[in-house]
């Protein structure tokens, strides 16, 4: 970084006030002497570069100003040393950097498979002991220790179905047919298929059918005592159903992620061109699973939609 540049973010951030307003009433002015300033263009670019440096050493997913640590462990003996270690390392860089983490929250949840009951894990972050938690939310995604989406399924269906009411008060009020898809588009089906290339390959039938329940109600809704079957109304509207968007959505992220200079690294190498013409050639090298859950995950269902694209 240029000199010159280091000091004017240096002058930015130095002997900043700020004042609270609160029902007509404001707060004498106090000097900032941590963080970042609020409101401005360069706030959230300088945050990042704060925060930038935070466990550099470990296994950690941040967006923004959430952040996740992970470790293995070996679930018939797991030992959280290493887990509790990152989170040392973790409070002493807050320390360092004049931050705090809201230990209100922030949990631990072990993910599993195990049948037979795993020993919970006992780590504490800057004194405090860590709740234990079976199921928690990540950037608007219900994760749960069993990996099975069973929850995040279940508040995704319950959000999208409180969101019909909104279709039915329009609908009351006489707004036209093709407002309500409309509407039904933005506010339904966007909850519906928030992030879906992250959970959607993995979930069954069952859950499946709980997401296309919520379309057919919205169809239902939508065209009142001209609703004959879900399929008519589907060519009525000019849609198709939930499980194909779906399916659409993820095909469209797995071409973007090939393409991706920053996450490609996420998809296996490419293989080769072959030496003689074929009748179907692997773009990327396949990945063998024994395990369906394995073979129904995310990266492994991308690989078989570019390899038979």
């Amino acid at each position: 970084m240029e000199p010159g540049l280091v000091a004017w973010l240096a002058d930015f951030l130095s002997d900043r006030q700020q004042v609270v307003r609160y029902q007509g009433a404001v707060s004498l002015p106090q000097t900032l002497k941590c963080g970042v300033p609020q409101g401005t263009r360069m706030g959230p670019l300088c945050f990042l570069i704060l925060i930038n440096d935070a466990l550099t050493d470990t296994h950690r997913w941040k967006y923004v100003d959430d952040s996740t640590v992970g470790v293995v462990v070996d679930n018939t003996a797991p030992d959280y040393h290493l887990l509790q270690q990152q989170l040392d390392n973790l409070q002493a860089w807050t320390e360092a950097n004049n931050v705090s983490i809201n230990h209100n929250k922030t949990v631990v949840m072990h993910l599993h498979t195990s049948t037979t009951p795993v020993p919970p894990p006992t780590v504490t972050l800057g004194g405090h002991p860590l709740q234990v938690v079976e199921t928690t939310k990540i950037l608007g995604i219900m994760l749960d220790s069993k990996m099975d989406w069973k929850h995040h399924i279940t508040t995704t269906t319950q959000s999208a179905s409180y969101r019909l009411y909104m279709l039915r008060r329009l609908k009351s009020l006489g707004t036209p047919q093709c407002e309500l898809r409309s509407i039904y588009h933005m506010f339904i089906l966007s909850k519906l298929t928030y992030a879906s290339p992250s959970w959607f390959p993995s979930i069954n039938t069952t859950q499946k059918k709980q997401l296309e329940s919520v379309q057919k109600r919205a169809c239902r809704i939508i065209l009142g005592a001209d609703y004959t079957t879900y399929s008519e109304a589907l060519i009525t509207f000019g849609m198709v159903s939930l499980d194909t968007v779906h399916q659409n959505i993820l095909r469209r992220f797995s071409i973007e992620l090939l393409s991706s200079p920053r996450h490609r690294d996420m998809l296996p190498p490419s293989l080769p061109p072959p030496r003689q013409s074929t009748r179907h050639t692997n773009i990327l090298t396949p990945i063998r699973a024994r395990i369906d859950r394995y073979n129904n995950s995310p990266i492994l269902s991308m690989v078989r939609i570019i390899n038979n694209k």
